[in-house]
């Protein structure tokens, strides 16, 4: 009776954490839906993640990381880029003090005729004369301009674009700060994750010794069901633990992908790069 008792506690144990992961996957499946921006009345038809091996080439050193985000967030590439407008106006706004050589050329072709008629003919001259001509001309000018005096508004500009010019410097600090930041982060906890998902495998390969010698056990007579229900639970509990951790690191990979600008980078082969 007490072994009957037992497994019946160990069968609505399992049936309560069936119900609250039957939960969780109502709660799962509503913030998916809710992220692609759709009803949350529909039902849509999902497709099963398929298997990812957790490949060794994820442990990357987090200064390869970040040197390949750096050069490839484009948030990053913004910030240079109105770094770099921003010098161009600097040089710009100098250039308007120095004086300025200019060349200047034109050339010019002109014809012109004129009929005269002479009523009447006078002579031996016809009725008509016709007189025409047409000449060539052209010209070259060497100038320099030199800046004089404009009450200081040269000086205002020069001085606008240096502010400017530091605060996109400032602004592409902050920006390589926050992404550095983001990488190492999401780096960090790929890391942790790919090691709980190996601690987890092994863990799982133990409870599933101990759960197989503690049935045997039970079935040949020499062991209790009170061990052979621990060892079981120990198991379910070691898989769980895989899952979670298998889930994190995929979790993880995604954030670092994410942090690194590769999601949505396509490769030569027109593939996604993740």
């Amino acid at each position: 009776m007490v072994e009957v008792a037992q497994a019946t506690q160990n069968q609505a144990q399992a049936n309560l954490v069936k119900v609250q992961a039957d939960g969780a996957l109502s709660d799962s499946y509503l913030s998916l839906v809710s992220a692609l921006g759709i009803s949350p009345l529909s039902k849509p038809e999902i497709a099963p993640l398929p298997p990812r091996t957790l490949s060794p080439a994820l442990h990357q050193s987090v200064d390869e990381i970040v040197a390949d985000a750096i050069a490839r967030r484009p948030d990053v590439q913004g910030a240079y880029a109105l770094e770099e407008a921003n010098q161009a106006k600097i040089r710009a706004a100098q250039a308007s003090f120095m004086p300025k050589v200019f060349l200047s050329a034109t050339a010019a072709y002109g014809t012109g005729s004129t009929a005269i008629t002479a009523i009447p003919p006078v002579g031996d001259q016809a009725a008509t004369v016709n007189l025409s001509g047409s000449r060539r001309s052209g010209a070259v000018f060497l100038g320099v301009t030199i800046p004089l005096y404009d009450g200081g508004l040269r000086s205002a500009v020069l001085m606008q674009a240096r502010n400017d010019a530091d605060s996109a410097s400032a602004q592409l600090t902050r920006t390589k700060d926050e992404a550095v930041r983001q990488v190492v982060a999401a780096q960090n906890a790929l890391s942790t994750s790919l090691a709980s998902n190996d601690a987890a495998k092994a863990l799982v390969a133990a409870a599933h010794t101990t759960y197989d010698a503690a049935f045997a056990a039970y079935r040949h007579g020499v062991g209790s069901i009170t061990d052979a229900l621990l060892a079981q639970n120990q198991l379910i509990a070691a898989q769980n633990a895989y899952a979670d951790s298998y889930s994190a690191a995929l979790s993880a990979a995604a954030s670092l992908a994410l942090a690194t600008g590769e999601i949505g980078a396509a490769t030569p082969d027109g593939e996604p790069a993740w």
